[in-house]
């Protein structure tokens, strides 16, 4: 017998219905709907801007602060009391970064043992006391051994208030474990101005570091002004583990500074913007779907483009040493370099919050500063002093804090489920690390003054940089793009306002789903 096409197609339409219907009862059992008092909610951010944000602004201070002092203690003596030769000063940079990759499976066990807040606060007083101890070495090879675990026990500090103890990744450096607390405390349309409010710290320490190297050398000080600057430094980075200790909540559940109901209103404002709390529970999916997303290889190669362009940064005072600047000159005018640093970081931040959804095409644009100051560097005539032009070079060239604010701040913003965006926030770090490791070995003395192998390496590096950013908006917008039509074509997983005017669509805090998972995510530009 003949089959009947007619009942065949009526059937097949039947079951596209029954699909649709259950996918939108899915929606619906993870969709709530939230009517917010906004004057209670400006209290809320009010609130956390007055604690989260200045304890992000502290500890980023200082680690970075901690960081730029090997900048400064080169030319203070550092290569000439430690008798450092060929590549070693390159080595005791990359080391430190050494150090943090191999802190990961460590960490990751420590963590799943002891409270996070204690935990953290701990490891960021050693870290002070390790970079303490960098007053205390001799030769290349304790420089090596104490910039190693520098590197190790920062790697450590930075598994900020995130709840995967059990998972065995390390979010290393600051700025990917800041991403995370910015997404758990912030809505997206507020990451740009908090993620460039603690990113703009990288041009604040330099300038009071390069300060502060410039007081101590003019000091009379029995101890050398190299291992004087580390021991104050460190000093302060420990009293700031201690104020981590006593004043970090856990979330917006455990919040200290808020009442009860602003505790309510923050977790569910978080819900509005389709946030979800954290779960002490490694997903076996998004496991699979991060390492499997273009998306976090993308991620990954804008932590590695951006690195590669950062040894300008701790190279700076050497470059402009061997340009014919004294010691103490050299110290003066470096300076303007952090507040070049300090100015692109909130230029990137204030134009997406005017003209929303021009965050990656401000970033492209700011990519050409460092990659004009490489430019710069490598091609202008020296005429064998004191020349500006090689300075204002450095000061461009070390201008990529602005371009880290704007990953940070997209990875925030667009990634979704706990784990999912441990596994990116790590692969980011790994990137990140890589970059800071490989890049020195650019930078050496036989090389110097101009350095033009690294220029060359950050030249590359910015090009590549803003080809990533072009096909990510492209990616982008053909997702949401395919998001909207669903939308309109009536699939309520995929709509983003109710429609009568009654609240907004908000996603379970506990529902724990991905960017993938929640149809009703836009990705922001």
């Amino acid at each position: 017998m003949a089959p009947n096409h007619s009942n065949l197609g009526l059937e097949e339409a039947d079951n596209e219905k029954i699909d649709s219907d259950l996918r939108q009862l899915e929606a619906v059992h993870d969709t709530h709907f939230y009517n917010i008092d906004h004057e209670i909610e400006k209290k809320v951010v009010r609130k956390l801007d007055c604690v989260i944000l200045p304890l992000m602004v502290l500890v980023y201070f200082f680690q970075y602060l901690d960081k730029q002092t090997i900048n400064q203690a080169a030319i203070f003596g550092l290569r000439d009391d430690l008798k450092l030769t060929g590549q070693e000063y390159s080595w005791a940079v990359s080391l430190f970064y050494l150090g943090q990759l191999c802190s990961e499976y460590p960490a990751a066990i420590m963590l799943s043992r002891f409270p996070i807040t204690i935990y953290v606060g701990v490891t960021i007083v050693l870290w002070g006391g390790v970079n303490m101890c960098l007053a205390a070495v001799h030769n290349f090879a304790g420089l090596a051994a104490v910039r190693f675990f520098l590197g190790f026990s920062e790697g450590k500090t930075y598994f900020i208030d995130h709840p995967l103890p059990r998972l065995s990744i390390l979010l290393g450096t600051v700025s990917p474990a800041f991403i995370i607390i910015t997404s758990i405390w912030y809505k997206r349309q507020e990451h740009p101005i908090r993620v460039a409010t603690w990113v703009s710290m990288n041009g604040i320490a330099n300038i009071i570091g390069a300060l502060m190297m410039y007081g101590i050398g003019k000091g009379n000080m029995s101890l050398a002004p190299w291992r004087s600057l580390f021991l104050i430094c460190g000093g302060l980075t420990s009293a700031t583990g201690l104020l981590f200790i006593f004043l970090m909540p856990r979330d917006t559940t455990t919040a200290w500074f808020l009442s009860p109901r602003e505790r309510e209103v923050a977790t569910q404002r978080m819900a509005i913007d389709r946030a979800t709390r954290d779960h002490a529970v490694f997903n076996k999916a998004q496991l699979k779907e991060a390492l499997l997303s273009p998306m976090t290889w993308i991620y990954c190669l804008m932590g590695i483009c951006i690195t590669l362009t950062t040894p300008i940064m701790k190279y700076s005072s050497t470059v402009i040493h061997g340009f014919g600047y004294s010691t103490y000159k050299t110290m003066l005018v470096g300076t303007p370099a952090g507040a070049f640093n300090f100015i692109t970081v909130w230029i990137g931040a204030i134009i997406p919050r005017i003209l929303p959804g021009t965050r990656v095409y401000t970033a492209i644009g700011l990519s050409i500063v460092p990659l004009l100051g490489s430019i710069l560097l490598m091609t202008l005539p020296y005429s064998g002093g004191a020349d500006w032009g090689i300075v204002v070079a450095t000061w461009l060239g070390g201008c990529s804090s602005s371009l880290i604010s704007s990953a940070a701040s997209i990875i925030a913003s667009n990634v979704k489920g706990n784990t999912k965006k441990s596994i990116v926030s790590t692969a980011f770090f790994v990137a990140y690390c890589v970059g800071c490791i490989v890049s020195p070995q650019a930078w050496t003395e036989d090389d110097a003054p101009r350095y033009t192998k690294g220029c060359i390496l950050s030249i590359a590096a910015m090009a590549c940089l803003i080809f990533t950013f072009v096909f990510y908006v492209i990616m982008v917008k053909r997702l949401n793009r395919r998001r909207d039509q669903n939308a309109r074509d009536g699939y309520i997983e995929y709509m983003v306002d109710r429609g009568d005017g009654g609240g907004r669509m908000g996603v379970s805090v506990d529902s724990d789903q991905t960017d993938v998972e929640d149809k009703a995510f836009r990705y922001t530009i």
